[in-house]
């Protein structure tokens, strides 16, 4: 591993005060961790050397040995991770971390929404029975086949398989009793009053399943072919919809015919309502279809409005 993710590493493995850790421990660490091509005396340098850079709160308490490091109580995290490691461990001038940090930014693209709140007992719970594969009773809201609206159930003999963040989304992975094979990934804020039960889980993963291939997609491929607009920022900056996309000039001077193999997703839909009239989605006609019917409820609900509106005013 590079020195700049060992020197990382190291800061990990320092606790803040008033716990200490010696050299030792922090060289044991490593190796567990991957770092084997090392010595202690690397591990003492890398020390001294994040100590006398004073960017990162690390400091030593000599007074006796083994020499005990620790992170200053007062001191405040940096947010490293748009920071060349290079410039970030190598240099010690504040300048040049001041002028860094205001000249890189991690920017979000998506409207930002603030998360629903999760009842903390139940999160608790939930992890304590993924972790000893217990099940649980819960009370779980849900919409069913025919409804709509949400009402909460009370289940027993839940089986917790996992939880995932996908999206920002906070989902709880879990079955029912012994025979129903179906996964159910639930929002966590619509799971309370927990009981974690003494009766082990009656469902598993297999060989090769993880929790994360359940948040890998298993929707088909599709051949997308879109007609998009030449003075779209989308095309202007380059992005690339797979490794396949294709774009070639089209019958219409001003619009461009792309191509690629993607698969048919709500993220995917998503982004590309996003692109509004940028866009016309050629092929698959089962997608294209979508967006017909989606554009025209979209316009006789802007329709009607604007009706509504004109006769306001008129009366």
């Amino acid at each position: 591993m590079s020195a700049f993710q060992r020197k990382l590493d190291i800061l990990q493995f320092v606790p803040s005060a008033p716990r200490k850790v010696s050299s030792r421990q922090i060289f044991e660490n490593l190796q567990n961790c991957g770092h084997h091509n090392i010595d202690m005396r690397t591990v003492q340098r890398d020390l001294v050397s994040l100590e006398n850079i004073g960017l990162f709160g690390l400091d030593v308490d000599k007074r006796s040995k083994p020499y005990g490091w620790f992170i200053n109580a007062n001191f405040k995290k940096l947010n490293l991770s748009l920071m060349d490691g290079n410039t970030a461990l190598a240099q010690d001038s504040d300048s040049l971390l001041t002028n860094w940090l205001r000249s890189v930014a991690d920017s979000q693209v998506s409207q930002p929404l603030i998360p629903p709140e999760i009842d903390a007992a139940s999160f608790e719970r939930l992890k304590s029975a993924i972790f000893f594969k217990k099940q649980i009773s819960a009370d779980i809201k849900r919409i069913f086949s025919g409804g709509n609206e949400m009402v909460w159930k009370h289940y027993d003999r839940v089986n917790p398989m996992g939880l995932v963040k996908q999206d920002g989304r906070q989902l709880f992975v879990c079955t029912f009793g012994s025979l129903h094979k179906r996964r159910y990934a639930l929002p966590l804020q619509f799971i309370r009053n927990v009981t974690v039960t003494d009766e082990d889980c009656q469902q598993e993963f297999g060989e090769l399943e993880s929790v994360q291939t359940l948040s890998a997609n298993n929707k088909e491929d599709i051949e997308l072919k879109l007609l998009v607009k030449n003075n779209s920022l989308f095309l202007l900056h380059g992005y690339r919809l797979s490794n396949d996309q294709v774009i070639t000039q089209s019958t219409q001077a001003d619009k461009s015919l792309l191509t690629a193999t993607v698969k048919d997703t709500n993220k995917l839909r998503a982004f590309l309502r996003g692109l509004g009239d940028n866009i016309e989605v050629i092929a698959p006609q089962k997608l294209r279809q979508y967006f017909a019917e989606l554009s025209e409820r979209l316009y006789s609900a802007y329709q009607e409005k604007a009706v509504q509106n004109n006769q306001m005013f008129t009366d």
